[in-house]
């Protein structure tokens, strides 16, 4: 159907025209899929200048023409015209990006440089990367560009060492558009490659059915204990988001099931929708798959990236212990049952070969050539491949070939579609990566964090912490952690922090940023389904979270916390840390009825847990006694878990 005439106060440049929009997405989605799955294995003759150019022209096309430049008031997005203005910006990106591409070898050699044509071109570019960020994700990121930009030209009248002299217009709009940096960089080499390889992969094992099947596996593993099906929620969104690594998707996944289903059983609306936030929000750092972040801190330190698995694996457990352990006591203090038998899906139901092959082969499959050494690139590509095959073999056996086609089809135009939506955000951070290295930022803010903080590691890494919050709780998280990275690891590397242990810092405080208010997206997401007050989810979910809130500060203190020890401290270490986790959880979701022996127990089981996560044997030793005595003195005056005081303290 087509769109009426303009709206009022809409000049003609501005409506919607056409009714075609969507197919067109749905084309060029599955077209950008099929070119980031085999360009970078057969079109290895391009340059990376070439490839880049052509991603980046994919990518901002589709974002422009999905997040229009007016939107209707329902926010409905779907809108089926494209306005002329937003077919002229795709036309001028495409222009801008074709010259790149054909000036790609003169872009590296210099040998005539920058015309007039090019750096009008260069600078459409910038703006149109800019204006496609601020429809994707908001204005944040092109605020800190113009920010960054603005400095560089009044940067002559800062005093001391922020003093900027002797940078050009011509000299900063060269680099970021017309060099193997800024626009076409590195980052943007990282988004073009294979981060959206395992975006499309995700897309991939999502379109098996990937999501139920482990919401059924969850729900077979902890329905028949007390508060299944939040627990459920905890280890499905662990589960599902280690192959999504998206906060959001993995809460409208498994959330769309496990919020109704915990509501039914008595559980606030509030307090499911904390529970599936703050669960999807640690897909991010559950293995094997993660984020695409875990993808670049690879990169970034050149290092395997499956060690990179090996060091998130106790963090994660650690986190999901904390998560698990608050619902565990939530459930208890308000005596929420177990599943009914009948709603408890059974094994032989879900172990099919249908539903496991298209997730055990290709992750099976993709950790080996990982393991094996193969780039990630590469790995990723053939892990791909052998998810369509599976797609396709299922199809044949069931008779369904060409109904698997079509889903096939469908898999990679979405997955097409979620790289386009992180091309905006990832380019505009290589151009502020290039911004930050032009103005000499990150050393200015490293002097500040070690004047400031001096030898005290503890204060420099609060300071530290403060850039990945602020910007998580506005940014997704790659961009987050890239501009933290950029920013805050030299500093932290000076001070002695284990290399390792500072990437996970900044990862986690960048996750940890979708389910802190005021933004709390995922809180915000989950919110929605619940029906919700989604202020009071996001502090909810902090509270579940708040094992997750501390343990950077300790991994960065204790690198035997991200497996960077020996094995023997390791397992110390990981035992004490589990214990701790369990009595923080236990101090803040326990509940007596006198105020001031709930608070004193309360207390004394947070700051035992506490103690047990320090690296130093003493206070390991301090925690264990403090945790002890608490446990005595509660199981002493209250022999039975508060059964008689349930349903009173549900409303606490």
């Amino acid at each position: 159907m087509r769109p009426g005439p303009p709206r009022e106060g809409c000049s003609v440049l501005f409506s919607p025209r056409g009714s075609n929009k969507s197919k067109i997405i749905f084309v060029l989605g599955a077209l950008l899929a099929v070119f980031q799955l085999f360009a970078p294995v057969y079109l290895t003759e391009l340059l990376d200048i070439q490839f880049r150019a052509v991603h980046v022209a994919f990518g901002l096309s589709i974002a422009l023409l999905h997040f229009p430049f007016l939107k209707k008031k329902d926010d409905d997005a779907q809108e089926e015209g494209i306005s002329l203005f937003d077919a002229l910006l795709v036309a001028v990106l495409i222009a801008a990006n074709l010259n790149a591409f054909l000036k790609a070898m003169d872009i590296y050699m210099g040998t005539s440089g920058a015309t007039l044509l090019d750096r009008s071109l260069g600078v459409a570019l910038m703006l149109l990367v800019l204006e496609s960020a601020r429809r994707t994700v908001g204005a944040a990121i092109p605020i800190m560009v113009v920010v960054l930009m603005g400095y560089i030209y009044t940067g002559d009248a800062f005093p001391g060492m922020w003093k900027l002299r002797g940078i050009n217009f011509q000299y900063v709009i060269d680099s970021l558009s017309y060099s193997p940096l800024g626009i076409f960089g590195s980052v943007t080499g990282m988004s073009a490659t294979f981060i959206s390889m395992f975006i499309i992969f995700g897309s991939l094992l999502s379109a098996t059915g990937g999501g139920k099947t482990f919401i059924d596996i969850a729900l077979a593993i902890t329905g028949r204990f007390t508060g299944g099906p939040a627990k459920a929620a905890v280890v499905s969104s662990a589960l599902f988001g280690s192959i999504s690594g998206s906060s959001v998707a993995n809460v409208m996944v498994t959330g769309n099931y496990t919020i109704p289903l915990m509501k039914r059983l008595g559980y606030r609306p509030e307090f499911a929708a904390a529970v599936e936030a703050i669960a999807s929000s640690g897909g991010g750092i559950t293995p094997p798959i993660m984020s695409i972040t875990a993808f670049m801190m690879a990169e970034f330190l050149n290092i395997s990236y499956f060690h990179i698995i090996g060091y998130a694996l106790l963090p994660c457990l650690l986190y999901y212990t904390g998560v698990f352990s608050g619902v565990h006591f939530r459930t208890v203090r308000m005596g929420i049952d177990k599943l009914p038998s009948e709603e408890i899906p059974k094994w032989s139901d879900i172990l099919t070969l249908e539903r496991m092959a298209g997730l055990v082969i290709p992750t099976g499959l993709l950790l080996y050539l990982i393991a094996k050494g193969q780039p990630l690139q590469l790995a990723g590509f053939y892990a791909c491949i052998s998810a369509l095959g599976v797609f396709l073999l299922v199809g044949v056996v069931k008779k369904k070939v060409r109904e698997t086609f079509r889903l096939i089809l469908s898999a990679l135009s979405e997955g097409g579609r979620d790289v386009a939506q992180i091309v905006p955000i990832l380019v505009s951070v290589s151009m502020l990566v290039n911004l930050i290295g032009i103005t000499g930022i990150a050393p200015k803010i490293s002097g500040v964090i070690l004047q400031v903080g001096g030898t005290n590691i503890y204060l420099s890494l609060a300071i530290a912490t403060a850039v990945p919050f602020l910007l998580g709780t506005s940014l997704p998280v790659v961009p987050t952690y890239v501009l933290s990275v950029s920013i805050l690891v030299p500093p932290l590397l000076r001070l002695g922090i284990d290399p390792v242990a500072a990437h996970l810092f900044f990862i986690y405080w960048a996750i940890l940023g979708g389910v802190t208010p005021p933004t709390c997206t995922a809180a915000v997401a989950a919110a929605g389904i619940a029906k919700a007050d989604w202020v009071k989810t996001g502090f909810f979910a902090v509270r579940l979270g708040a094992v997750a809130f501390i343990l950077p500060y300790f991994f960065a203190l204790n690198p035997a916390l991200v497996g960077r020890a020996s094995m023997t401290s390791i397992l110390s270490h990981g035992a004490t840390g589990l214990v701790g986790a369990v009595c923080i959880a236990y101090g803040l979701f326990s509940h007596r009825d006198s105020p001031f022996l709930n608070l004193l127990i309360c207390g004394a089981f947070v700051i035992g847990g506490l103690l047990l996560l320090f690296p130093q044997t003493l206070f390991s030793v301090a925690g264990l006694a403090v945790t002890g005595a608490a446990f005595l003195v509660d199981r002493k005056l209250f022999p039975v878990v508060h059964s008689s005081h349930r349903q009173n303290s549900v409303s606490h």
